[in-house]
């Protein structure tokens, strides 16, 4: 497997021009709900993944809103295609390999015990937002029963076209579940009850969504201004 060499130099470089240059150029806004609480022990953050963004927004909320030294689990492929993330702390995995799994989970399982913060994707893949059932690979149960101690975070990112012309992003960070609530349970189980929590939150911020009931969220970053902004300011200075 492919370990994190984290730069600290590298992702102040990399964190300015992602959110200078793509994330403000590419959406109108992100916005947040919830909070990450200070934590003595690791942190497990379960993601869903449905768009080639997730990866550059995690990295933007590792930055700005996330107080944890984190690290995340990313496929070995797309690691060799773009080195460079690991100077930001990701490190590989390859799901056709069983020998690299159980080296990335074992790697994952020591910074957890060294009380980093460890974020994956545990549908193990891009999938459509709307796709039901998330299908939860058992890595993230493997992780989440690891210690006693690990905080588990279920983050939920809901992408959508509102009024504007570029799209909106919504982030929900769950209340954290600590690892020991899992006692006595399968894998799979706890695989389950964890797939079983994301799409219970994902749902539900959808709906609102959907109503357009955003009041409690938070904005994180707003957007440069697009077409549609200034077609707005042209026909509002007319009426």
């Amino acid at each position: 497997m492919i370990k994190a060499q984290k730069s600290a130099f590298f992702s102040k470089a990399l964190h300015l021009y992602n959110t200078n240059w793509l994330l403000k150029r590419s959406f109108s806004s992100i916005s947040i709900k919830g909070a990450f609480k200070q934590e003595d022990a690791g942190v497990l953050i379960l993601a869903n993944h449905s768009s080639w963004w997730d990866g550059l927004v995690t990295f933007y909320l590792t930055q700005t809103f996330c107080p944890y030294d984190s690290y995340a689990m990313m496929s070995e492929k797309g690691l060799k295609e773009f080195p460079f993330f690991k100077q930001i702390g990701a490190f590989s995995v390859n799901v056709e390999k069983p020998r690299s799994i159980v080296e990335t989970l074992v790697y994952a399982k020591e910074l957890l015990h060294n009380q980093k913060a460890v974020w994956m994707f545990p549908q193990g893949a891009e999938q459509p937002l709307e796709k039901r059932p998330l299908e939860f690979k058992t890595g993230s149960a493997h992780l989440a029963t690891a210690d006693p101690k690990v905080t588990v975070y279920t983050v939920t990112y809901y992408y959508t076209m509102l009024h504007e012309q570029k799209p909106r992003l919504y982030i929900e960070v769950s209340e954290p579940v600590m690892s020991h609530q899992f006692n006595n349970q399968s894998r799979q189980e706890v695989t389950t009850l964890l797939e079983t929590r994301m799409t219970l939150q994902l749902n539900q911020q959808r709906d609102k969504i959907a109503q357009e009931d955003t009041s409690d969220y938070t904005l994180l970053l707003s957007g440069n201004r697009s077409v549609s902004d200034w077609f707005n300011t042209l026909s509002g200075s007319k009426s």
